[in-house]
């Protein structure tokens, strides 16, 4: 055994120059750990622990070994008080109950998003006129969908009033599922709601927000010139980031072709963005003799890159991957700056540690995963292949080149999904095989070469009115894509929907995928051995029997062949298409249609049904053939409100009220007995989770 330590201990020694691309690592797992407590710990527990390890380090900072083995529980210090921090500083109060009748809000948009059909509109600094005496504890910020017959179009920065209806924020519909209510704690967001009357400019402000107005003054042109609503979106999305307004059913064939980065602003755009004006400024400075022999022009044109590329995340709204991507840029340049090797995956570690101490939220968000995985594989990959596509490259035709980029592109495709692979299952039970292979292919050199390019000058153009042929070129090339995505969807084996693992998977397999990419060598391979390990784990996940949405008007079953069967289609739309979605179900069955009994396991009578021999029963009124049937039932779900011990001591009971204050429910009928899994008990009692 001491052999194998001591084989293992020189191969790490011998790769002290890939030590410090684990530093992010320790960081994220302290920030996990911090996002996985039931409960809030102290203020001051991660400053405390980390006071304490300095301490330690102070103590023994002569000893290398040891203050190499101290490093990661530092990092993992610091990574759970920085998380502690940021929950802290935000502290975000949320609305806790419906305003069930139109209050008037009078406050400053702060931000503007287009839908397909209207818009949606932050509030914050605002004042409430709630027209009767019962008041609520005010949100900051509140996000409001306006009417879709509404004349008045919203600008950023403009005091307004608007009567509406708010709504608390939304708990996960399934346990483990997107957490809004945390998402929107981050953003400092309270309430949503809809408008019920028209929006009212009470003040125009001039000035203060100039990326949102250049937003929408480059929106208004695209709009302006583009006849096509749905063409005019996507190339909005694709110029300034602004996707909410594209439709669900184009969204859809973009996610399912493995196009949607390429729609959404993803680091290929700022590649384009940083690349252009570094080799614009660096020929045109050498075109200058006494310029180019005096002058660092190199030097000057990274500096350029980085200055346009800061501006542009400006313009976006400075998303997760635009951080990120920015933040390479500014490393790739700064490197080129200093004359040292710029494409290193120490941009990749330096990136993600900036995030993560400056919003260590983003470590849960499907962005910062999906992104970094993508870059992390790429720039490994490009690492191990580099001195082949040197000597493959250097001194070839024109021809050959042009084939290698297009091999260059197949094989970045195959590899950024396959390290995006485990995320897009996890958040979105979706993965793109052969589709996104095949449209990747057209996709990437159609969106390098003509879309962004002519989408870029035409933006360029917009100050002079000579946008409008720009933008044709670039409606035709995005035409040309989803034309191909379109295609490609349809083919066998164009995806993979199996449904959404349990969060445990993403553990071993993002250590496991680190493992291949930071280290060099044999040892590298051993990275393999927990990713084929939690993919064979991955067949003996449960899946639950029986769902119950926190409005107990929604209940799902499983059938013996493991399909579910809904009580009906009709109520709870999103939290139904979640449900299936993480399952990997296609089809909706009804149980309550005449003839559909869940295969044989339910049984329902006009009050109630009892399923899997009467293990548990659902009650639809509360009379006493249903009173009845569900004594002795391990588990009863009612739509009304019914006493705990209704059913017998010994049956658990769950109504209108317990399904509200436990959230959606999740039950597994195993051979040793009932597992119930809750919202609330699977996220604790966090700043985020609110009062139910």
């Amino acid at each position: 055994m001491n052999k194998y330590i001591n084989i293992l201990q020189s191969a790490l020694f011998a790769q002290r120059d890939r030590w410090v691309l684990w530093l992010p690592v320790p960081l994220g797992l302290g920030i996990a750990f911090y996002f996985s407590l039931k409960s809030e710990p102290p203020v001051m527990a991660g400053v405390a622990v980390l006071g304490l390890l300095g301490l330690v380090a102070a103590a023994f900072h002569k000893n290398k070994a040891f203050m190499l083995g101290l490093l990661p529980l530092i990092l993992l210090a610091v990574g759970f008080s920085a998380a502690q921090l940021r929950t802290v500083v935000v502290d975000a109060q949320a609305l806790q109950r419906k305003t069930y009748y139109p209050i008037t809000l009078t406050g400053k948009i702060a931000e503007v998003t287009p839908l397909p059909k209207t818009f949606r509109i932050v509030l914050e600094d605002f004042t409430v006129e709630w027209g009767k005496t019962w008041v609520q504890p005010l949100p900051e910020r509140v996000r409001i969908k306006l009417k879709g017959t509404d004349p008045t179009e919203p600008i950023a920065g403009d005091i307004v009033s608007i009567k509406a209806v708010l709504l608390p924020l939304q708990p996960p519909v399934f346990p483990g599922a997107f957490d809004f209510q945390r998402y929107a704690f981050f953003d400092r967001l309270g309430a949503t709601g809809y408008a019920i009357g028209n929006l009212e400019v009470v003040k125009h402000v001039e000035t203060g927000y100039f990326f949102a107005s250049l937003r929408k003054h480059i929106r208004d042109r695209i709009e302006a010139n583009i006849s096509d609503k749905e063409h005019a979106a996507v190339i909005t999305a694709f110029m300034i980031g602004e996707s909410k307004a594209i439709p669900e059913n184009v969204w859809d064939v973009a996610r399912q072709s493995g196009i949607a980065h390429l729609i959404a602003i993803s680091g290929s755009h700022f590649v384009l963005i940083a690349g252009f004006p570094f080799f614009l400024i660096r020929a045109l400075l050498a075109a200058i003799p006494f310029v180019a022999l005096r002058w660092p022009i190199k030097k000057i044109a990274a500096g350029g890159a980085i200055a346009v590329s800061i501006f542009y995340m400006m313009l976006i709204g400075a998303p997760i991957p635009a951080q990120r991507a920015v933040l390479s840029v500014c490393v790739v340049m700064g490197a080129i700056i200093i004359d040292r090797d710029p494409f290193t995956l120490r941009l990749a570690a330096f990136a993600s540690l900036v995030i993560l101490l400056l919003e260590p939220e983003s470590l849960t968000g499907a962005s910062f995963q999906l992104s970094f995985a993508a870059i992390v594989a790429l720039i490994a990959f490009y690492e191990i292949t580099r001195n082949w596509w040197l000597e493959n490259w250097r001194d070839e035709n024109m021809a050959k080149r042009w084939l290698f980029y297009l091999l260059g592109c197949c094989l970045s495709s195959i590899v950024a999904s396959a390290a995006t692979a485990p995320f897009a299952l996890y958040h979105f039970a979706r993965v793109p095989l052969l589709a996104g292979l095949a449209a990747n292919m057209i996709a990437v050199p159609v969106s390098t070469f003509i879309t962004f390019p002519s989408g870029l000058f035409a933006c360029l153009m917009m100050p002079f009115g000579l946008e409008k042929y720009p933008l044709w070129v670039t409606e035709q090339s995005l035409e040309l894509t989803m034309t191909v995505a379109r295609a490609v969807i349809k083919w066998p084996y164009a995806s993979y929907t199996g449904g959404a693992p349990p969060g445990w998977f993403l553990l071993p397999v993002t250590l496991g995928g680190l493992w291949l990419c930071l280290w060099k060598g044999k040892m590298r391979y051993l990275g393999f051995v927990p990713i084929v390990l939690a993919c064979a784990c991955l067949p003996l996940a449960q899946r639950p029997d029986v769902i119950a949405s926190d409005t107990g008007k929604l209940f799902a079953v499983r059938d013996a062949a493991g399909a579910l069967w809904f009580s009906n289609t009709q109520v709870d739309k999103f939290a139904r298409e979640e449900w299936m979605e993480r399952d990997g179900t296609t089809k909706a069955e009804q149980w309550a249609e005449t003839g559909r009994n869940a295969g044989g396991r339910l049984v329902c009578e006009p009050s109630h049904c009892l399923y899997d021999g009467g293990k548990v029963v659902f009650i639809a009124e509360a009379t006493e053939g249903a009173l009845a049937a569900c004594q002795g039932a391990q588990l009863v779900f009612s739509q009304g409100e019914l006493g705990r011990k209704a059913c017998g001591p010994d049956t658990i009971v769950r109504d209108v009220k317990s399904l509200r204050y436990f959230g959606a429910h999740a039950a597994y009928l195993e051979a040793k007995g009932l597992k119930i899994e809750t919202v609330r008990e699977t996220r604790g009692d966090r700043p985020w989770t609110g009062r139910r």
